[in-house]
């Protein structure tokens, strides 16, 4: 039989111990986070910026049939410089510029927008309908508008007694610039235009007209700024007309490069027309997170973002995974021999054990041999001892039990207590027959 021993067992971790995700998966999760809250701040930054406009109404982003995208493009084909404006023009000041307000557009929007040296044009809205659910960006159920619901608008553009009136039919128009004009002298033919719009009213001069007389191009004296009562003559639905998509682009340019009256300057960019969208909800608005990402502080930002990347990788590459805390007093049997050993160790008491553990070697062999007296009773003292030698002598051991006995007493070191140890346990294995 084998005397115990204390052993320290170094066991692998167990597969429940592991880290719950592996550092390629911990790694991807910080990447695509880090990707998605950039993405989140970018988007939500330009978000106004990224709106196409495909609401149905009438201005320069609608591809609807109220809208005037498609004189954009038809702009744009035929070689004319032309803009979609969703920023303030006073620092560039087109040729012509173009608002297309809706009806419930308040005065000081109009103004902030239209402070501006160039000929403006002002196109009254026609038209009211839902967007068709089949065809998003479309428009179904239209419906021309009342004079009266005009009225708010006319007072935001500073003709406030303007009059309205709309012609019950549908027809070609021949359209013939007013005397003193930009078009005198001029005349166009458009195809059918259903409830021609007109204007009228004080401070209004005509500048072209039907052959009924009523004002479908008018001026506000005494500025540059050009009111078109019906929107058709420039808007999707008339452009489907070439007689009407002739007559709307020929009214743009004479508009763009008329003469500027009382020895005025043409603007620098006097060649271009921009339809603005500002009024109608699609201005690009300035922002702190904006100036982030442009010139000249997207720079800072740059730097900032190495900063913060240089920082991360800095952490990772200097700390590791946390150690898990141990206890301060550990449990069980293997804890408890160990903290006495210890004390024993620190107390330098290691050579007072030398008695004890030859106590436990002589019993080891005694309990093997038997070690009864004739009656039946346990030997004890010298008698036991006589026994262990006779004992010995029979089994031919090295060492007998009365000269290890007094080794034993002579133990003053811990070397002498390693000696005496070893000696004891051949001696006990040579006494039990357990040696090989």
């Amino acid at each position: 039989m084998s005397d115990a021993q204390a052993t320290i067992t170094v066991e692998s971790p167990a597969e429940g111990d592991r880290g719950l995700f592996s550092p390629k998966v911990v790694l991807g999760m910080i990447l695509a986070g880090a990707f998605a809250f950039s993405a989140f701040v970018v988007l939500s930054t330009y978000a106004p910026d990224l709106q196409t406009g495909e609401d149905g109404r009438a201005h320069a982003l609608s591809k609807s049939a109220v809208g005037y995208n498609g004189m954009v493009r038809l702009l744009g084909n035929l070689g004319e410089p032309v803009i979609v404006s969703r920023r303030d023009l006073r620092r560039d000041e087109p040729g012509l510029i173009i608002f297309a307000p809706d009806t419930g557009v308040s005065r000081d929007a109009y103004v902030k927008a239209a402070q501006l040296s160039s000929r403006t044009l002002v196109v009254l809205p026609k038209w009211r309908g839902g967007q068709d659910p089949k065809h998003p960006g479309w428009v179904m159920g239209l419906e021309p508008l009342r004079p009266t619901d005009q009225v708010g608008l006319l007072k935001a553009i500073g003709v406030p007694k303007a009059v309205m009136a709309v012609a019950k039919d549908t027809a070609p128009r021949r359209l013939v610039g007013a005397p003193g004009g930009l078009f005198e002298g001029m005349s166009v033919e458009t195809g059918p235009i259903k409830n021609l719009q007109s204007v009228s009213g004080p401070n209004l001069t005509p500048v072209l007209t039907d052959a009924q007389g009523r004002v479908v191009l008018a001026r506000r004296m005494p500025t540059e700024t050009y009111i078109l009562a019906d929107p058709d003559l420039i808007n999707t639905m008339g452009l489907k007309d070439i007689r009407t998509a002739k007559a709307g682009v020929g009214m743009l340019r004479v508009l763009r490069d008329g003469a500027v009256p009382n020895g005025g300057y043409r603007p620098k960019d006097s060649k271009t027309i921009a339809f603005d969208v500002t009024l109608n909800g699609f201005s690009r608005s300035r922002s702190v997170l904006k100036l982030a990402f442009e010139a000249p502080f997207v720079g800072a930002t740059l730097c900032l973002v190495a900063a913060a990347v240089l920082m991360g990788l800095h952490a990772a590459a200097r700390f590791r995974a946390v150690r898990r805390g141990e206890r301060a007093l550990a449990l069980g049997k293997d804890a408890l021999i160990d903290n006495s050993a210890g004390l024993i160790r620190m107390a330098k008491r290691e050579p007072a054990l030398a008695p004890r553990y030859a106590e436990l070697q002589r019993a080891a062999a005694v309990k093997a041999l038997g070690g009864l007296r004739p009656g039946g009773s346990r030997l004890e003292g010298q008698a036991l001892t006589d026994f262990l030698d006779r004992q010995g002598e029979r089994f031919g051991a090295a060492d007998s039990a009365s000269r290890l006995d007094e080794e034993t007493r002579t133990v003053r070191s811990l070397g002498d207590l390693m000696k005496v140890a070893a000696k004891w346990h051949q001696w006990r294995l040579e006494m039990t027959r357990e040696r090989g």
